[in-house]
């Protein structure tokens, strides 16, 4: 990390942690409609104008590591499948064969040498160029170069993959602004996806993301665990263009390395200060990203309805080489079960509040900002 910026987030835990009122410059946050968490047609314009507009997380490059390996991403609405070719580069297209609409690809992910419709073979190459067509005697004037899979922006930086439906939306490196750069000594290329944990929640999408940008509430709902391990006096918060977010919160000077990886489990180019702190991204509009120096999870939220999210944590770690994975991955998405049941538990009961004629603006803190 830029030796200044780390600089800059120690002073403001240090400050934090001393401080008895709001820190200088900090102003009243506007108070939050209810109404953002159960309204039809906010949800139909977000579903219009977000995600069919926003990059995306779809695959991490360890998913495709060879040619022809592909994945399924269908978190729009929309069906698209993603694909490395032979080329090495990695595309998306919409998974709909250009003769019916039949998908060319029915599993979740696997490796194919063409991308073939199962309803009458009409056949793809990597590139999504159209190669076969079954019994073409009988197609007049047949234009196999304008009939190729219909692409979806599709960009890869420092690992990860996104998709966006917008033709016209800004690259990837623009998008995610100054926050890759602190997001870089994670090395994301190095990593490996090492699972994935689901859950089906009663909640708006955007509840999920609040309960994971904030740590005011760790002391009541998880006293066993992160508030015995974090100071969250402590915490800062930095906001990003693009609707992107930083969050540090100091581990207590007493627990610190409690919580290390074994070396052969650890990440080597992660810096002293996410060893000393808990620090997650926001990359809008839906994942937090809480990066650490062994297996970290991606937490995603995928809105079912508006009322209704599924919760993905997808988990990775440093590349171990040959051989099984480390146990203690395992392990420490396990131990985060325990978190997540605690963190999920108030979701549907929220939702029912603000579904409801009692439902109020929220006012939250310039902690949770």
């Amino acid at each position: 990390m830029d030796p200044v910026l780390e600089a800059d987030i120690r002073q403001q835990l240090d400050a934090n942690r001393t401080r008895t009122g709001p820190p200088e410059g900090a102003v009243a946050v506007p108070p939050i409609p209810a109404g953002r968490y159960a309204d039809l047609e906010l949800d139909r314009l977000e579903r219009e104008r977000v995600w069919r507009r926003t990059w995306l997380f779809a695959a991490h490059e360890s998913d495709l590591a060879e040619p022809g390996a592909y994945r399924r991403f269908e978190r729009t609405g929309a069906p698209i499948v993603v694909v490395r070719g032979r080329d090495g580069v990695i595309r998306a297209f919409y998974n709909s064969c250009r003769h019916r609409g039949a998908p060319v690809v029915r599993d979740e992910c696997g490796t194919a040498r063409r991308l073939t419709c199962q309803y009458h073979s009409w056949s793809y190459d990597l590139t999504g160029q159209l190669k076969s067509v079954p019994d073409a005697r009988s197609f007049v004037d047949l234009d196999y170069d304008d009939l190729g899979l219909v692409p979806v922006r599709c960009e890869t930086v420092d690992g990860w993959v996104f998709v966006n439906e917008d033709p016209q939306a800004p690259a990837l490196t623009d998008f995610l602004g100054t926050m890759r750069a602190q997001m870089a000594e994670v090395d994301g290329p190095s990593l490996r996806r090492v699972g994935t944990q689901l859950h089906h929640l009663d909640a708006n999408w955007k509840a999920m993301v609040d309960a994971f940008l904030e740590v005011y509430h760790i002391r009541t709902v998880h006293p066993d665990n992160a508030a015995l391990l974090y100071d969250d006096s402590t915490v800062t918060v930095a906001m990003f263009p693009n609707g992107h977010s930083r969050l540090s919160v100091a581990v207590r000077p007493e627990l610190l390395g409690i919580m290390d990886p074994s070396p052969e489990a650890d990440n080597p180019r992660v810096g002293q200060l996410w060893r000393e702190t808990s620090t997650s991204f926001g990359w809008f509009p839906n994942i937090v990203a809480a990066l650490d120096t062994g297996a970290f999870p991606l937490l995603c939220m995928w809105p079912i309805d508006v009322h209704t999210t599924e919760l993905e944590l997808q988990w990775f770690a440093p590349d171990w080489g040959d051989g099984p994975m480390p146990e203690e991955h395992a392990q420490r998405m396990t131990l985060f079960e325990t978190v997540m049941a605690q963190d999920t538990a108030n979701m549907a009961a929220i939702q029912r509040s603000v579904e409801s004629a009692g439902a109020r603006p929220f006012q939250i803190g310039w902690h949770e900002r």
